[in-house]
């Protein structure tokens, strides 16, 4: 729980939290009457000018303690890496107070998503009681971005639900009973699937009991505004099929489809924000599964572009699933620019760890506005290279493309390669790897937690606010 107030009369048994980094920070505590000691002793904060965490009871009728937690602007360690490590020490009741309106944002970022815990199936709880206290002319810097965390927990929470309740006919119908205002929601199912010929989507899905389905977002503003595409894919659960997984990778495949659950959240945080530009967006979901009429190596499938695909691996089966929809969706809708967004190669952790996303392709606008944000914001990305050789090298002996080449070690810019080849009418094409960065199964940094982070949603909402 989290409850913006006025002041601290309205808040009882309970912690403060201040965050200082001047002399005159100390006056946000001047109501608390704090004694000669404790001032002193925040006093010789500044003096140290080290970063700190201090606390003191202070027994009064509404507060049992006081932290004070000093940043200094000299320090060398990045202030989310610093208020990660701190705000966890922290007890669950807290009343936070600052009045500088950048401060909100990072203090919020810290306080609620660096303290995250995924508890639906537990069957004890531990809840924070969190407020916070800001004057009145940064309250609406701070409802705006409780809207934003909230949808990045939405994520988490739903790349953290177990695939036997989550799959892609409960995801489909869990997006259908969102209320939108301002976003129409289509779903496809298997059978309109079927009937559209989306033949590789198809042979994917189709063999799980789980059959796949499509969510497509529509939040058109006008139409003579630039329309941007944006795909996902939304694997519920990957075995990697008849080229199964090894057994200590498969308990984390239930998150190949947290871009999915990014890109709900991202929809839901776009939807009553005023955009300058129309966005689509879909979510690709399947199941990955075993089956004994599964597709095999040399299989050869045809795509909804007619275009044939040689299988040289079953456990290569997002640029399958995505393939189709880029086709689709470049066929029918008159676009600008399209992105595409997936938890796709070993490639990108092995390059940039859990910290940085690949980023690549041929719109160097959109390329540009993700590597300034990436600047002075939390989360990051990284360019790559990529040029007409990558896409030669998709290239069949005996089809059309192969959905994996062997000879060219560049995983991740080969997977968009050949996903380009699926672009219709020359959009312009951004293509991300957020492996590492969306599921970080190893690195926790910052508010980024262990294993599913809600990465994507705080940079594309923001830079999608500003595009003109």
């Amino acid at each position: 729980m989290i409850e913006l107030i006025n002041d601290f009369s309205e808040v009882k048994n309970s912690n403060v939290v201040v965050f200082v980094e001047k002399k005159s920070d100390i006056n946000l505590i001047k109501s608390l009457s704090l004694g000669k000691k404790i001032i002193d002793k925040i006093n010789s904060l500044f003096e140290k000018n080290e970063n700190s965490l201090i606390d003191f009871y202070i027994w009064s009728e509404n507060f049992d303690k006081i932290y004070v937690i000093y940043y200094t602007k000299d320090s060398k360690k990045d202030i989310n890496y610093f208020l990660w490590e701190t705000f966890p020490k922290l007890p669950s009741k807290l009343t936070i107070l600052t009045n500088n309106n950048q401060n909100i944002n990072i203090l919020l970022n810290n306080c609620l998503l660096s303290r995250y815990k995924y508890q639906e199936y537990k069957s004890k709880k531990e809840l924070d009681e969190i407020f916070f206290i800001v004057n009145s002319e940064n309250k609406q810097i701070f409802k705006d971005r409780i809207k934003t965390i909230k949808n990045i927990i939405l994520a988490r929470d739903l790349g953290f639900k177990p695939s036997n309740e989550l799959y892609p006919e409960t995801f489909s119908k869990l997006v259908k009973e969102t209320k939108f205002k301002n976003t129409k929601v289509k779903i496809l199912d298997y059978k309109a699937i079927q009937k559209k010929w989306l033949g590789l989507l198809e042979a994917v899905g189709k063999w799980s009991v789980k059959k796949p389905h499509m969510v497509v977002f529509e939040r058109i503003i006008d139409k003579s505004l630039p329309t941007i595409w944006l795909v996902w894919k939304g694997i519920t659960f990957d075995t990697g099929w008849i080229q199964v997984k090894p057994g200590d990778h498969m308990y984390e495949m239930k998150w190949d489809m947290c871009w999915a659950a990014a890109t709900f959240a991202t929809m839901k945080e776009l939807d009553e924000i005023d955009l300058n530009v129309n966005i689509i967006a879909c979510i690709v979901l399947a199941e990955n599964h075993i089956s004994w009429e599964s597709y095999k190596p040399s299989d050869i499938i045809t795509s909804y572009s007619w275009k044939t695909v040689d299988i040289i691996h079953t456990d290569a089966e997002w640029r399958l699933v995505l393939a189709d929809w880029v086709s689709y969706i470049s066929k029918n809708y008159k676009l600008n620019k399209i992105i595409t967004i997936a938890t796709l190669t070993w490639a990108c952790m092995v390059a940039l760890g859990y910290r940085y996303a690949w980023i690549m392709w041929n719109d160097e606008e959109m390329i540009s506005k993700f590597l300034d944000y990436s600047k002075s914001n939390f989360e990051k990305y990284n360019r790559l290279p990529f040029d007409d050789y990558f896409i030669e090298k998709t290239k069949s002996k005996i089809a059309d493309l192969e959905n994996l080449n062997r000879s060219v070690f560049a995983g991740s810019t080969m997977w968009a390669a050949f996903l380009s080849n699926f672009v219709l009418n020359d959009e312009w094409y951004t293509h991300l790897d957020i492996a590492g960065t969306a599921l970080n199964s190893l690195e926790p940094y910052g508010y980024a937690n262990l294993w599913m982070t809600g990465f994507w949603v705080d940079s594309l909402s923001t830079i999608f606010k500003e595009l003109k």
